[in-house]
């Protein structure tokens, strides 16, 4: 398959680069070559990601039994056709096409199709080759291969962001309750996010045929803190929760058919003044964190996130509580979008 369009038929494809320098190269569709630099044909590694199946052959057991597989790092081998006219040298365009490339900083190639424009973070796996068949100087083109390391092997379409807005008053004077904090006392008001692409077209839940974990943002309280005088009784054991705090309880719902755990929900630590916080359920990554910097997670108890949402999951009613909330305050879910290929799949 060629990447150049030919006259009167144009590319369906749109490619693009956006360097580590921030520059941006459209290298086939619509305005190829807008700096002189096509793609050529002969690109491998674009759709699927490599894997390594694991099975085990056990002696009282015919045959082998699948154990588990792993999506191992993706290479994107390719090359560029460089132009030389008079707008610009060949020399010139090959320059400023290696300063868009490092070994250590990201790169960005993005492929627009009907199915959406998705991205994959591209690094140099090794130096870029000039082809010295003939002087590239002397020449109206020439070629240069690249070999190029997707460590995050999948193709990413933007984030699809929800969110509800706070319609109740839920603060309160915390003394009361600084002895003994008792939740089902405490005010509250039951919001809801409802995905469904039935509704609102963003594709549902999990469109991909990848696993995802969601993201929140919720903010922390907006009232002054209150210092009550010590020593501080038994039975209060986080200093947080002796002053004004807000409350969230947010969703970690196994999708798993028929899982006691379904609607399971956790309640995260009290927050206090301007204490904002990102929920990520990865288990990679740190699950929760502050833009404090206060370590909301060690307040955790050692509760994690646990659940991802499957891929092609349609809809969904998240459920979620809050106490402690002025009105107009915002919570917000983000739904990752990451594709085994390209295009597709979808």
């Amino acid at each position: 398959m060629s990447w150049l369009s030919e006259p009167g038929c144009p590319a369906d494809t749109l490619v693009e680069l956006q360097g580590c320098d921030g520059s941006w190269w459209t290298l086939a569709g619509p305005g190829a070559g807008n700096r002189g630099v096509w793609l050529a044909s002969g690109v491998t590694g674009l759709h699927d990601p490599p894997v390594k199946v694991v099975y085990e052959e056990p002696g009282n057991w015919p045959g082998a039994r699948y154990l588990n597989h792993r999506v191992l790092r993706r290479d994107i081998v390719f090359a560029v056709t460089i132009m030389h006219d008079r707008e610009e040298s060949w020399s010139e365009r090959d320059s400023l096409w290696r300063r868009a490339w490092a070994f250590d900083k990201d790169s960005f190639l993005r492929i627009t199709t009907e199915s959406g424009t998705r991205t994959l973070k591209l690094r140099l796996g090794e130096s870029p080759e000039v082809s010295y068949e003939h002087d590239p100087r002397g020449k109206t083109a020439n070629n240069v291969g690249m070999v190029c390391i997707a460590g995050d092997p999948y193709w990413w379409e933007d984030d699809v962001v929800y969110s509800v807005v706070t319609k109740t008053d839920t603060r309160f004077d915390p003394e009361p309750y600084w002895k003994t904090p008792k939740w089902a006392d405490l005010p509250k008001e039951e919001l809801h996010i409802v995905v469904d692409d039935a509704v609102d077209g963003k594709g549902g839940v999990n469109p991909t045929d990848q696993s995802v974990w969601p993201k929140w943002t919720m903010p922390g309280s907006q009232e002054p803190v209150k210092n009550f005088p010590e020593p501080w009784p038994p039975g209060v054991p986080i200093p947080w929760q002796r002053a004004p705090f807000t409350q969230w309880v947010i969703p970690d719902y196994d999708f798993t058919p028929g899982s006691d755990k379904a609607n399971r929900r956790l309640r995260l630590p009290g927050l206090i003044k301007g204490e904002d916080i990102v929920v990520d359920a990865d288990p990679r990554v740190e699950q929760v964190s502050s833009v404090l910097g206060t370590q909301v997670w060690a307040r955790m108890n050692g509760v994690r996130f646990r659940f991802p949402v499957p891929p092609y999951t349609a809809k969904k009613d998240f459920h979620i509580t809050v106490t402690g909330c002025r009105p107009g305050q915002m919570v917000t879910l983000r739904l990752p979008r990451p594709w085994s290929r390209p295009w597709g799949m979808n």
